[in-house]
């Protein structure tokens, strides 16, 4: 089947691409799913890009060109459909957490996931404050002039006004975000 075809035919192309599913259909189908998640999703994702190789009507010569087309159409829908999930995902969250609060969060398991995660940063902001507590004093002063410190005027007016070269103070407060990112994962690491 790898003669060259007229794509104006519509019937030939279609064949083509029938063709082709019954070889490669389970395969794309456990692709999809893997990037979607649901099978219903899935085979929307298989017929949605179907539906789009055959209305396009590009100029394929081949069936591995055909194939090739439709491979990348189904990945690239299946994409899509994973992002709008997600925006979604997003969106309805803030409105379910609200109404979670306006409910008085009787929740036992949502409550005990709050406290949890409230638990855990604030064990990480120990941790970055104890990181922070041993750095040098001049990577700590860049770290303050450049990070923790909103400046008001640029890095290198920062610079200036402490008489330290732009370079040094990029590189030290550079440095010291390494180093207290160093001693964070070492801290998590040994618990």
């Amino acid at each position: 089947m790898s003669q060259e075809f007229v794509h104006g035919k519509t019937g030939e192309l279609s064949d083509v691409v029938a063709e082709l599913f019954s070889r490669h259909g389970s395969k794309w189908f456990k692709h999809v799913m893997r990037i979607v998640g649901n099978p219903d999703d899935a085979e929307d994702v298989l017929q949605e890009s179907v539906r789009r190789v055959l209305a396009r009507r590009l100029p394929l010569e081949s069936e591995t060109a055909v194939r090739m087309y439709l491979a990348r159409t189904i990945t690239n829908r299946a994409i899509e459909l994973y992002h709008l999930r997600r925006r979604e995902q997003k969106r309805r969250l803030p409105l379910e957490d609200c109404a979670k609060a306006h409910l008085g969060n009787h929740n036992v398991p949502c409550v005990l996931e709050q406290r949890e995660h409230s638990a855990e940063r604030d064990r990480l902001l120990d941790l970055v404050h104890e990181g922070l507590a041993r750095l040098p004093a001049k990577q700590y002063e860049a770290l303050r002039l450049t990070v923790l410190e909103r400046p008001r005027t640029s890095l290198r007016d920062a610079g200036l006004e402490r008489g330290i070269p732009y370079s040094t103070l990029r590189h030290r407060s550079v440095q010291a975000v390494r180093n207290v990112q160093k001693f964070v994962r070492r801290a998590l690491r040994s618990r």
